[in-house]
């Protein structure tokens, strides 16, 4: 019969499993990589995995079972830290709040193609009518919306390397149709970059507009969530969880990893049958899963 044991070897390890996965729940809620592939965290999760792998071994080599028979049966003389009740709850909601998160990653060509917009100076920016390049289309206005008129117009556009114009489809004016020489709109286009787009509605995804959504959506929940499980525990039984049960722990380390392979394509870019963030959606549940599956068992 297996009996847990300790020693420096399953300190060692459980602490830079439990670090280094922290590290990487951390890194992927910070948004280290602005857009795929995601490498620290992945490496991060990685070494988790590594560390998850000695303390296993390590907790068998400290077991009873290797022990001379006639020793005495390990007995647990640390008293219980109430500190670790709330690492494990604000872990649970943390660590989903993170796989959510890289739900969302952005491909690596959109990426890259943001950062190069970016650096050229890409904003919004009011510049003058040229002449219409077609009659404009009158659409009726509602409840929730003005009337407005539709156009395609001809824009003068000034980049550093001299003003060109541009036609762009399809532009939005309210109330009145728009009139050359005399009429403004707002595109976005980069003055540094002439063979950039120049567009109506150029407002462009990354990944600091989903950390913005998250702080002010999503944090308040994760934080909530995170003492609701924390109040739940009791300080004996998460003391417990400490040691290795291979009933126990096993099962729960298998969730996670499985977890981790479902993030894998989305922080990667790979597909996996067609698909990359629908099993990253499918990861989401894995900490509380697993965490679940340790408070029942253990």
């Amino acid at each position: 019969m297996y009996t847990p044991g300790r020693s420096a070897a399953t300190t060692l390890t459980g602490w830079g499993m439990v670090l280094s996965a922290g590290a990487a729940v951390l890194v992927s809620l910070a948004g280290v990589s602005p857009h795929a592939p995601l490498i620290p965290a992945p490496a991060l999760a990685g070494l988790s995995v590594l560390f998850a792998t000695a303390w296993v071994v390590a907790s068998y080599r400290s077991s009873t079972r290797t022990r001379d028979p006639l020793s005495k049966p390990y007995r647990e003389t640390r008293r219980p830290n109430p500190a670790l009740r709330y690492v494990f709850g604000f872990g649970v909601a943390l660590a989903t709040a993170a796989a959510l998160m890289t739900v969302f990653t952005i491909d690596s060509a959109y990426g890259r193609e943001t950062e190069h917009l970016e650096a050229a100076g890409y904003d919004e920016y009011r510049v003058p009518v040229v002449r219409l390049a077609g009659d404009p289309v009158f659409h009726e206005g509602d409840q929730d919306q003005d009337p407005y008129y539709t156009t395609d117009l001809v824009l003068r556009i000034p980049y550093e390397t001299g003003p060109r114009e541009v036609t762009v489809p399809g532009m939005y004016t309210r109330f009145e149709p728009p009139v050359a020489g005399r009429t403004k709109v707002d595109v976005y286009f980069a003055p540094r970059d002439p063979e950039g787009p120049v567009v109506e509605d150029g407002r462009r995804e990354t990944t600091w507009t989903h950390l913005l959504v998250f702080a002010f959506w999503g944090a308040p929940w994760t934080l909530v969530a995170g003492g609701i499980l924390s109040g739940c525990m009791d300080d004996d039984e998460v003391h417990g969880l400490r040691r290795f049960e291979p009933e126990v722990h096993l099962p729960a380390l298998g969730i996670l990893l499985a977890g981790l392979a479902l993030l894998l394509p989305v922080a990667l870019e790979f597909d996996v049958a067609g698909h990359a963030h629908l099993p990253a959606l499918l990861a989401v549940p894995t900490p509380a899963l697993a965490f679940t599956w340790l408070v029942k068992r253990g």
